[in-house]
């Protein structure tokens, strides 16, 4: 809340100040005078119940000191109490006791200020009061006005209330009057003991419905009075809610048309009956009338005639319309075509590029991996051809050696021992063919396949 709006909520207020201290209560009376529309004061607290008794219709607020003579701060508001038990009180005492806490408690006082007075914190309380008292009367006056308009409807309109179930729980003054039931006569029945025979049978499903879904129902309808006769009421229909937004009911508020309704058949019979007046009198001109009626047959067959000509003219331009239209749409079909195609033709041009890349990194890394089995490849041959220059020489070497044997064999006359030589040799032979063999499995272990293949064929 800003300054200007603070002064004017505190210049709506009359103040009563009980102070014993004349030094102390001057300083705030001249200082409280500057923000308040008035400001009461007293000396002890007998003086200020004496002047709030007398002006008790003029003082808003109250602020008092607790130790006084005579009659203290505590006691003067307990005897205010007993005549206004909501008017606001701030004491201001130079006492923290907490008795006079307890006391100031119970008594429901505003605020409680020690001294010596904190001018701003004061203010700042006053302020606050000014706000809350200021609420409170625009809140009176809201409901004073809701309550001059409830009048204003109850005393213009019928009113009735029902609980969740439709059952009627209150009906108005108005609705008696032209009902002709009582207040309570109808209390606790549906409300479709007023439903007239002419009302159809699923306008109170409807108001139901509109109810239970919080809509608001419109309607003119035709109700049952007591005597069996009816009246015609404009009906509007309202979900009643609790705090919760619960339907405990609804309201609602009808405007008796009946005689606005009668008085407008009537008008309408006597339309009726003028009308025929007008026909029996027709007659009696019936030669001029005729005469009259040829020469509009003959305006109306020349309108027919320019409506034909306008109608075909229309119909050439609606078929030249649709012409375009559809023109227009085949355009607008092949353009859709077409940026389809060019879309596709990017695509494809865009995966033609993806796939020469790739094309081309392909040839890249073939051409490196050719190298590479190029030079495993020789790596092998030379491994193989070593392998076999050694075997060659290997058994060049056995070949010599068993010649040798040979020779020495021929020249042994001893068969036993040749025999034991010829089976240690054997036996060597086979130890180096193992040999050899193992070898080879691990050529073929290493060795690439497609390389062995190329070398010694299929394995």
């Amino acid at each position: 809340m800003n300054n200007l709006d603070s002064k004017k909520l505190l210049k709506r207020l009359k103040v009563l100040y009980v102070e014993d201290d004349s030094s102390v209560r001057n300083e705030l009376v001249s200082l409280l005078s500057n923000f308040f529309e008035n400001v009461f004061f007293a000396e002890d607290g007998k003086q200020g119940l004496e002047l709030y008794v007398e002006k008790k219709d003029s003082i808003d607020l109250i602020i008092a000191d607790i130790n006084m003579p005579n009659l203290n701060g505590i006691d003067m508001v307990k005897k205010i109490r007993e005549i206004n038990k909501d008017i606001p009180v701030v004491f201001v005492t130079a006492y923290s006791d907490n008795d006079f806490l307890s006391e100031a408690i119970k008594l429901k006082v505003f605020e409680y200020i020690i001294k010596p007075i904190d001018i701003r914190k004061l203010m700042t309380v006053l302020t606050e009061l000014a706000s809350i008292n200021y609420h409170k009367f625009m809140v009176e006056q809201q409901n004073k006005e809701l309550k001059e308009y409830k009048d204003i409807i109850s005393s213009n309109n019928i009113v009735i209330k029902t609980d969740e179930n439709f059952n009627i729980e209150y009906v108005n003054k108005l609705f008696c009057d032209i009902t002709g039931y009582n207040k309570t006569e109808l209390l606790g029945k549906s409300i479709e003991v007023l439903k007239h025979p002419d009302t159809q049978e699923n306008i109170y499903n409807d108001i139901k419905l509109s109810v239970k879904s919080k809509k608001q129902f419109n309607e003119r309808l035709k109700n049952l009075k007591k005597d069996g006769s009816f009246y015609i009421a404009d009906t509007t229909i309202v979900s009643q809610l609790n705090d919760k937004g619960e339907i405990i009911g609804s309201l609602i508020i009808q405007k008796d048309e009946t005689k606005e309704v009668i008085k407008r058949r009537e008008v309408q019979t006597h339309l009726i009956k003028d009308k025929g007046e007008i026909f029996i009198k027709g007659k009696e001109n019936t030669a001029q009338l005729q005469y009259e009626i040829n020469l509009l047959k003959e305006s109306i067959e020349k309108l027919k005639a320019e409506l034909r000509k306008a109608k075909n003219e229309k119909d050439k331009y609606i078929y030249t319309v649709e012409k375009y239209t559809n023109e227009n749409k085949k355009l607008k079909l092949e353009l859709k075509q077409m940026k389809k195609e060019v879309d596709t033709f990017e695509e494809k041009h865009i995966m033609v590029k993806k796939i020469n890349k790739e094309n081309a990194d392909l040839k890249i890394e073939n051409k490196t991996l050719n190298a590479k089995l190029e030079n495993i490849e020789l790596h092998y041959k030379k491994e193989v051809k070593q392998v076999s220059v050694n075997y060659e020489v290997k058994i060049d070497d056995l070949e010599q050696e068993l010649s040798t044997l040979k020779e020495k064999l021929n020249s042994v006359e001893n068969a036993e021992v040749v025999a034991q030589k010829l089976s240690y040799w054997k036996e060597k032979a086979k130890v180096e063919a193992k040999k050899v063999e193992k070898l080879e499995k691990e050529i073929l272990n290493i060795g690439d396949k497609d390389i062995l293949e190329k070398l010694f064929g299929k394995v």
